[in-house]
């Protein structure tokens, strides 16, 4: 269901709930007012009812003489029950025996009004009440009235009817309202404290009903009343023990639990023995346990709420204190009445004290909903803000780590020096970790919007094991740790599922262990076994001798930002993302993960994969030794493709030169442009075999550009493939670029292995050669033509000197160390400042401050790369100012800005 249509519906709720609240309001104000304030004889013509009174004559008989006016479709009707026999005169005239007339298990439980037929013939005649039941010395009628049938009801309407149908009433808006609970929890996926408090108020309302005298003259049950009376009765104290708790979030548990078993008890004990027959409801000791029960749950929840507002809990529930107030001013003005005036209708005041009670219910979870939709709506305007940071921040951080690994790349490759090859390997390992913590943070954004994407593809096993081991031995080598790995049983090599995702476990479960412990060793022990024709289940354990996991620790260790031990654990680095994520990965491939762990002597963290095995290929024991001889060499490329006609695109100069040094072995030379309109107009002139399109860019951007290129009548490249090459590494970027029509997705920093990939895969095979065998060196450049830099390349350190602020060693940090590669850089970002400034100047007089900020974030990134940091932040705060759309900073600054940075390039350009 969709968030909008959700909301639609919670407010459509709201309305009915109001509505109905109001209509009971309405309907109970004029049942009070007709029943309980004025004489109702207006309203009703009823036959006369005429009192008679009875005297005991013996102690098991009560006579009177009956009037001198009776008709023939009068009767007498008196209170009472158990066995009693009826005499007008000498003849009998009604015989009432128990166990013959009444088949309940246990009996008759209360008094209910007795109908003894009388004849014209009777009156003045002498009427006797004759008790049978000689075990229950129970009080016979004194007191009774002769009247029709008819004449009864009104009476007893005038005495009862006020209570009776306003209960009558509540019970069926409280049984609405609950079934609302029901629908609507099921509906939002949310606690309905609602619910139990009007099934409480349903309950106290059919316990009114069935008490009342009017229930066997309307529904006919003449003792049943009696026994689901009591069923009620005890039933009574759970919906209001569970609401209670539920809207004060559990504070008095245990209290709470003590009351809930007390009402156990007495729900079934009771009834148990008088169905048995053992000891009736109506004795003594069942009627005073019960009312003690009662009496203990009112003096608790008067105490709880009293407590409450005391502390100021009451404001998390408001409108139901003000009910519960409510109700117990009107009990005790029932009370009062009980005890003091002796009313027929003392029940009134309760069933009235019920009725707020409900409507302040439902008040409270109005309010209660109102309130969880605006903190739902103001979680996902948070939410949103995050994606939106996250895609910024992605952008920001990948760009430099991709000039980064992408020239320290080139160093790797061309370099012959063994010491700066070493630099250069820590620089690829560092930056890699770096990479990885940007990528916990990018992965749990996207398992937080549920989009955390899984791909299948080829691999071997040996060869990510060897990448993974590599990556966090240095770190278990500086705390003098043994990494080990062991394999169990025969496990296949080449396999098919998500490498990056394997990977990711791996190297989240092994840095967890590695930094939890400090002496001995890790140990990564593999094993599996077939499920299908081609399926496997690959078995991985991470067991270490560190410190071990507490047994509470154990069941929240899979959360997010949660920690083990936290306190022991201060000094330790880390947000507690890295086994939430593993468990959403490890769900997402539909396999499962677990720990075994005792404090103080280790842990054992399992994950269990369903795979896909290729081959007959074993995984080799001694994959690292094998592995570790081959790397001294790095990996030759594996194809050439010299005709290959290739577009790159994209307004940053720097990543135009990555993606140009990347392909250059490859004997690929792609044609290099800076703006989507520069490539729909190469696009006119010239068919590609492949085009690499940047996202974000001045007007159009690449989705933009890809699109025109597509439906343009001139376009020459309708058909080709295109990828994008992006740092917008959010979730649900990859299906958002393949929906507008890429071939792929290629985020930044780029992988020059998985670019070289790339491009094989989408060029035409024919344009495609295979490698020269063992041949290492780059492919000539000779014929290189650039469309951007200088065809002469001044010497890096006169360029530097020309440029005045110019930090060499952050700038060569960014370039790797390589002197040549800042030069290209350097003149790069110089050939593009005097356009760049026109084009900003001419988004200002435009107000496209969505161009300006596209411009402003190339002038934050080039002079970060130069190590020029108030530049760099002047130009962050232009970005962010047109981000926000705050015109009135950028016009008072833009000048300024626009200035300082065309002077740092000024004596490049000159010369």
């Amino acid at each position: 269901m969709s968030e909008k249509l959700t909301q639609g519906i919670m407010e459509i709720s709201i309305r009915i709930v109001k509505a109905v609240l109001c209509v009971m309001l309405i309907v109970t104000a004029l049942l009070f007012f007709c029943y309980g304030l004025i004489n109702r004889s207006v309203f009703m013509d009823r036959d006369p009812a005429e009192s008679i009174s009875f005297e005991y004559t013996s102690d098991d008989t009560v006579s009177a003489t009956l009037p001198s006016d009776i008709g023939d479709n009068e009767y007498l009707f008196y209170f009472n029950f158990r066995d009693i026999t009826v005499y007008v005169g000498d003849e009998m005239r009604l015989e009432r025996i128990e166990e013959r007339d009444v088949n309940i298990p246990g009996g008759t439980v209360k008094n209910s009004y007795m109908i003894v037929p009388l004849k014209h013939s009777d009156a003045g005649k002498q009427i006797r009440l004759v008790r049978a039941d000689y075990d229950n010395k129970i009080e016979l009628a004194t007191e009774g009235f002769i009247s029709t049938r008819s004449g009864a009801f009104s009476l007893l309407m005038q005495r009862y009817g006020a209570s009776f149908f306003l209960a009558f009433i509540l019970a069926i808006f409280s049984f609405v309202v609950f079934v609302v609970s029901i629908v609507l929890s099921f509906m939002f996926k949310q606690r309905m404290d609602m619910m139990y408090g009007a099934l409480g108020i349903f309950v106290l309302s059919l316990w009114v009903i069935t008490d009342s005298a009017l229930f066997p003259f309307i529904f006919g049950m003449q003792y049943v009343d009696g026994i689901l009376n009591y069923l009620l009765c005890v039933s009574i104290p759970f919906a209001p023990e569970v609401y209670l708790n539920s809207i004060q979030h559990g504070r008095y548990k245990r209290s709470m639990s003590v009351l809930m078993l007390l009402s156990a008890a007495n729900a079934v004990i009771w009834p148990v023995l008088h169905f048995l027959r053992v000891l009736p409801f109506y004795s003594d000791t069942v009627r005073t346990t019960g009312n003690v029960i009662l009496a203990l749950l009112a003096v608790e929840a008067i105490f709880i709420l009293v407590y409450d507002a005391i502390k100021g809990y009451s404001k998390e529930y408001r409108y139901t204190f003000i009910g519960f107030f409510g109700f117990l001013i009107c009990c005790i003005i029932e009370l009062v009445l009980l005890l003091v005036i002796t009313t027929t209708r003392a029940s009134l005041p309760m069933v009235a004290g019920l009725g707020v009670l409900l409507v302040f219910i439902v008040i409270q979870q109005v309010n209660d909903l109102r309130m969880a939709n605006m903190e739902k709506q103001h979680a996902i305007d948070i939410s949103e803000a995050k994606t939106r940071f996250l895609a910024s921040m992605s952008h920001e951080i990948r760009t430099p780590i991709n000039a980064i690994l992408g020239m320290n790349e080139m160093i790797l490759r061309e370099n012959t020096d063994k010491v700066v090859d070493e630099y250069s390997r820590s620089i690829k390992t560092s930056g890699k970790m770096l990479l990885m913590l940007v990528n916990d943070v990018l992965d749990f954004s996207k398992i937080e919007a549920g989009k955390l994407e899984i791909t299948r593809s080829r691999f071997f096993l040996s060869e990510l094991l060897y990448d993974v081991m590599s990556l966090v031995s240095e770190r278990a080598e500086e705390k003098s740790l043994e990494l080990r790995t062991q394999i169990n049983g025969e496990i296949p090599n080449e396999m098919e599922s998500d490498e990056f995702r394997i990977r990711q476990i791996l190297v989240n479960l092994i840095n967890n262990a590695v930094k939890y412990t400090e002496k001995g060793t890790v140990t990564l022990i593999l094993s599996g076994n077939h499920t299908q024709e081609d399926g496997y289940e690959l078995d991985i354990v991470v067991k270490d001798t560190g410190k071990g996991i507490r047994q509470e620790d154990q069941e929240h260790l899979f959360e997010a930002f949660s920690r083990a031990d936290t306190k022991a654990n201060v000094n330790i680095e880390g947000t507690g993302l890295g086994l939430a994520i593993v468990k959403s990965i490890v769900d997402s491939m539909n396999g499962s993960v677990g720990v075994r762990s005792i404090y103080g002597k280790g842990s054992e963290f399992w994950v269990k994969l369903p795979v896909r095995y290729l081959g007959d290929e074993i995984l080799p024991e001694d994959f690292m030794e094998r592995r570790t001889a081959e790397d001294s060499v790095l990996e030759a490329c594996s194809f050439t493709a010299p005709d290959a006609k290739i577009l790159a695109v994209d307004d940053n100069q720097s990543n135009l030169t990555i993606v140009r040094l990347f392909l250059k072995r490859t004997g690929i030379v792609p044609d290099l442009c800076s703006s989507g309109n520069h490539a729909i107009e190469l696009c006119r002139e010239k068919k590609y075999d492949l085009i690499l399109l940047d996202h974000m860019m001045p007007q159009p951007d690449g989705i933009e550009t890809l699109h025109i290129i597509r439906s343009d009548k001139d376009s020459l490249n309708k058909d080709t493939r295109a990828v994008v090459l992006t740092a917008n590494a959010v979730a649900g970027s990859r299906q958002m670029y393949i929906d507008e029509g890429f071939e792929d997705y290629l985020t930044k920093p780029l992988d020059s292995s998985i670019l070289e990939q790339t491009v094989k895969n989408l060029l035409p095979p024919e344009k495609i050669r295979d490698a020269p065998v063992d041949s290492h060196e780059p492919v000539s450049d000779e014929d290189e033509v650039l469309e951007f830099g200088f065809e002469e390349r001044t010497p890096v350190k006169d360029l530097v000197s020309r440029v005045e602020g110019l930090d060499i060693e952050a700038a060569l940090s960014h370039c790797a160390g390589s002197r040549e590669i800042l030069s290209e850089i350097l003149s790069d970002m110089a050939s593009e400042c005097l356009p760049r400034a026109e084009r900003m100047r001419k988004s200002l007089a435009e107000k496209d401050l969505n161009a300006y900020r596209i411009e402003a974030h190339t002038i934050k990134s080039n002079m970060a790369t130069l190590g020029m940091k108030e530049l760099s932040e002047r130009a962050k705060k232009h970005e962010f100012a047109a981000r926000d759309n705050e015109p009135e900073f950028i016009e008072k600054d833009a000048d300024g800005f626009i200035s300082a940075y065309t002077e740092v390039f000024k004596n490049i350009i000159n010369g």
